[in-house]
């Protein structure tokens, strides 16, 4: 409800749900979930700092706040003059203090300036809680220009989606482009000391990496060198040192990172030697399969999470990009590790041919509508990824090749090893027997004059080990089998930690219910069993009690958001925040875009 604040402006919300998280709800952990989300301040100042940096004229009238993401709190602040105005300020989970606003501000700047991005202009911030008038760190924005694409993209016309693709063909083109000798995160100089930063001109600097791979799940907490590193050799070693420290230090990793319902009986049943063995195997050999080509080894800026909540277009023009928001958390990695296809076009479904038009069936008219609609869709959504990868293929062929390189055995491992605490080691250990076939590190490392890899291969699997991993893979396997089953039933997304709109709350926890019965009676053949089962359960916690996969005795015990699905958590906010506000609970769930996630994305936020 509207009120006003004294002789202050008109505020468009209840004075409390300015500092609390309400786009969502938990079913379990919603306590530390909504800790983790809230902040506390003075209206009076945010008001302050935003009219001083709107000019000497600024006088606000109102103050609104915005839809929220996982990670910050937005709040529009309009000015007599017609000026708009957004304040962002950072919730604690948003990633270490000071280097996530700092690193933010930068990767604008560079963004904006340097690559003429339309990027919205930074008009004032402070990274250091202790030094800012409102006592936390914000950053204060021109408003983005135009409208957000997911309010009109359903409405568009085929050919004017294809604009919008082409542009964001030229956007991810320019990023890509844009090459940095050494890993991290962007910095101003200004915001870093020389100790920990390299020096890249006389405006920006290369420091400490602010990605939430390396501080989600409690990474964070781990001592490892964190950047800038000089090489992709050092970046990858401190990926797989993160990890190894990871799995040492904890007793287990998050529940919701992981693919499968484990510690069932008779099912796979994660372990910290299990884990540890599959890394130190990967370190004998992780130098041997990193690209040799150095165009993609050069280290990027790359936009994580470019949907239509993040894309801005011309009111009146809407073929027109007008600006890209949402630039938080975003390193410098080797192209090869971080570019892949924006999240605008991707799809579940086969991907076409590179560079071959996509056809419809030839019986088209003979099939019912609703197969005609399915058809008509794929062949719609692999049009925009061929237009997408043609525009890459104009301006970035080296992007292009970077594509390429992810549909590699080298670029899947090198992906899932930043996932081993969570969750993975059977498919990496899969990989890993595969890099071990002759035939297949010959391909790697080349041939001697006598037809023999150029450098054996340090992997030396028996038939034995062999045997063994099979099983335990197609025990994982299994397990996964069982959770993507449950997640179809409940309707929410692969990674689900919880969340739901709330709305939708007593229904999740109805279907829950009801899912975990048939859970239980469909896997449990003894009573012992059932206890079992009822164990490993994934989707509560128990009273008193925090969830978490104890890998030392492979039972349960804490669960927290899933890093991996940092970036799909921020956009089914959006998704239930924008778009499904008035539809009924049953069909809202129905709508979820996200409930058939699948296991290829593994590996995307490393």
């Amino acid at each position: 409800m509207p009120l006003r604040m004294g002789n202050f402006p008109l505020l468009d919300c209840d004075s409390g749900d300015l500092y609390a998280y309400s786009a969502q709800r938990w079913i379990w952990n919603e306590a530390q979930q909504l800790r983790s989300r809230y902040v506390s301040f003075d209206l009076h100042t945010l008001i302050q700092i935003a009219e001083e940096a709107g000019g000497d004229n600024a006088v606000c009238v109102n103050v609104s706040k915005l839809p929220e993401g996982n990670f910050n709190k937005a709040f529009l602040v309009t000015m007599r003059d017609g000026l708009e105005l957004v304040v962002k300020i950072p919730n604690p989970n948003a990633g270490p203090s000071h280097y996530t606003t700092a690193s933010e501000v930068a990767t604008m700047q560079y963004a904006r300036e340097n690559l003429q991005l339309p990027v919205p202009r930074v008009l004032s911030y402070c990274s250091r809680a202790l030094e800012s008038k409102l006592g936390l760190e914000y950053i204060i924005m021109e408003k983005a220009q135009g409208i957000e694409l997911s309010h009109i993209w359903e409405s568009l016309k085929p050919r004017d989606k294809l604009s919008i693709v082409r542009q964001i063909g030229s956007i991810t083109s320019m990023l890509s482009k844009a090459r940095f000798p050494f890993h991290g995160s962007l910095y101003l100089r200004e915001d870093i000391s020389k100790s920990e930063s390299i020096k890249i001109d006389d405006t920006f600097v290369i420091g400490l990496i602010i990605g939430r791979a390396w501080f989600d799940d409690r990474r964070g907490e781990v001592d490892v060198q964190r950047g800038p590193w000089t090489s992709t050799n050092f970046t990858i070693n401190a990926i797989i040192q993160r990890e190894l420290s990871c799995i040492n230090k904890f007793s287990g990793s998050p529940r919701a990172c992981q693919q499968g319902i484990f510690n069932g009986p008779g099912g796979y049943h994660p372990t910290k030697v299990r884990k540890l063995s599959v890394l130190q195997d990967f370190l004998t050999i992780y130098q041997y399969i990193l690209p040799k080509d150095e165009g993609l080894n050069a280290g990027i800026i790359w936009h994580n999470d470019l949907h239509t909540g993040n894309i801005f277009v011309d009111k009146d023009n809407p073929t027109k990009i007008t600006s890209i928001i949402d630039w938080q958390a975003i390193p410098i990695y080797p192209i090869f590790l971080i570019a892949h296809h924006p999240s605008l076009i991707e799809y579940d479904g086969p991907k076409p041919e590179r560079f071959i038009q996509p056809r419809l069936p030839e019986n088209i008219e003979k099939l019912n509508s609703q197969d005609q609609k399915v058809a008509r869709e794929l062949f719609l959504a692999q049009t925009f990824w061929l237009y997408y990868e043609t525009q890459v293929y104009k301006e970035a062929p080296d992007l292009l090749q970077a594509f390429k390189y992810r549909e590699t055995l080298q670029s899947e491992l090198l992906s899932l090893v930043g996932s081993i605490f969570d969750d993975g080691e059977p498919h990496v250990q899969k990989l890993l027997a595969n890099v071990a076939r002759d035939n297949i590190w010959k391909q790697l490392v080349g041939e001697d004059n006598h037809g023999k890899p150029s450098v054996p291969c340090p992997l030396n699997y028996t038939e034995r080990d062999l045997v063994k991993q099979s099983k335990e893979y197609a025990k994982w396997e299994k397990d996964i089998e069982r959770k993507t089953r449950v997640i179809d039933e409940l309707g929410v997304y692969t990674g689900w930690n919880g969340a739901v709109s709330p709305g939708d709350y007593e229904e999740v926890v109805r279907r829950l219910t009801l899912s975990k019965k048939r859970f239980l009676d469909r896997e449990s053949r003894t009573p012992e069993e059932l206890v079992l089962w009822e164990k490993a359960w994934p989707f509560e916690a128990k009273p008193g009690r925090s969830r978490q996969c104890d890998l030392s005795q492979g039972s349960f015990m804490s669960t927290c958001p899933s890093r991996k699905y940092a970036a799909l958590n921020e956009t089914l906010a959006h998704f239930y925040t924008t778009v499904c506000t008035s539809t009924p609970s049953e069909e809202r769930l129905e709508k979820n875009p996200y409930s058939k996630a699948f296991f290829d994305n593994f590996g995307e936020w490393m």
